[in-house]
């Protein structure tokens, strides 16, 4: 066993015999990423995050922290000592040459350093966020396949591993059900993991798969994954929007009771394991210059804007 798995270990055994004080309330950096060009009118050069992630977070008990990307005014270094877990949300830029995944990056590094020095410090990626997190596991070569599953609403299939993982070993039967017998994770990417490339590069030193999905032309991918020895997690989905997501542009995204129900099992997965985390802000004012409550969304889910998203919260061009 190494030893960053060593102490993550004694973490969760300290804090599931409630030696650790669990944080009530954490505090989530989600990072912000280029805005798209058919939005860059409202904030030329700006970045964004779509408001289903914040209010995904804040739906069950946590709280958010933009992290700006290309920022020169943030001190990320900083603010990552001061939260309690990472979101790095899906979109449409790149993984390899961009602010976001610069910033992905950072975080990233961050994380793993505060693990394997026995500091408990989630991070969760969606979708290009998955991708991402994958990516800087195996120090950036091209291991994703092109694929079709952009608007497409699929079931999970269960890996044996998922028994071993700790996303789904609490999941309730109802949730694995409704996971694997319905088309309620919605996918919106055209790049894939599949396990042929899993293998290829040797992922599984880093990463558990626990699900798979198959695309429109049933190219198989893997869908749901978490890091061996931290507590890193990825969905090549969008839990968020089957809560939170009504744009005239893609409704065909699940909103039934069972959509709902797993996403807000995902968020409350996450959520919980930042409860984990000790790590707080110096002063409870530097908390509140900081959170995402200083912003207001941008309501962008209109026929006339035709956007992806229903809210968006912008961030201005620094000068």
């Amino acid at each position: 066993m190494s030893r960053a798995k060593e102490l993550i270990t004694l973490l969760c055994i300290l804090t599931s015999q409630n030696v650790l004080a669990q944080n009530a309330a954490p505090v989530i950096g989600i990072i912000s990423q280029p805005i798209s060009h058919s939005l860059d009118y409202l904030s030329p050069g700006g970045t964004y995050i779509a408001a289903s992630y914040v209010k995904w977070i804040e739906s069950v008990g946590g709280r958010v922290v933009p992290l700006i990307a290309g920022s020169s005014q943030q001190n990320h270094s900083q603010l990552f000592e001061s939260l309690n877990g990472i979101l790095i949300p899906g979109g449409g830029n790149s993984i390899y040459d961009s602010s976001y995944a610069s910033l992905g990056k950072e975080a990233f590094e961050f994380a793993k350093a505060a693990n394997e020095r026995g500091e408990y410090f989630p991070i969760w990626g969606t979708c290009l966020g998955f991708e991402l997190l994958g990516l800087l596991s195996i120090e950036g070569q091209h291991y994703l396949k092109r694929c079709s599953a952009s608007n497409i609403h699929l079931p999970l299939e269960f890996l044996p591993e998922w028994e071993q993982s700790k996303i789904f070993r609490e999941a309730s039967d109802g949730i694995l059900d409704s996971l694997s017998s319905q088309n309620i994770t919605a996918n919106f990417h055209v790049w894939c993991l599949t396990m042929e490339n899993f293998t290829k590069f040797e992922m599984d030193r880093f990463w558990l798969p626990i699900t798979i999905s198959h695309d429109e032309d049933g190219v198989e991918f893997i869908s749901t994954m978490e890091a061996r020895d931290y507590p890193f997690y990825g969905t090549q989905f969008h839990p968020e929007k089957n809560n939170f997501e009504f744009p005239a542009k893609y409704p065909e995204i699940p909103h039934s009771r069972e959509a709902v129900e797993v996403s807000i099992y995902f968020a409350s997965f996450f959520v919980n394991d930042a409860r984990k985390s000790q790590q707080t802000f110096p002063t409870n004012l530097e908390l509140e210059q900081n959170l995402i409550y200083n912003h207001k969304p941008v309501f962008v889910g209109t026929e006339e804007i035709n956007s992806g998203f229903m809210q968006i919260y912008i961030f201005d061009k620094e000068i």
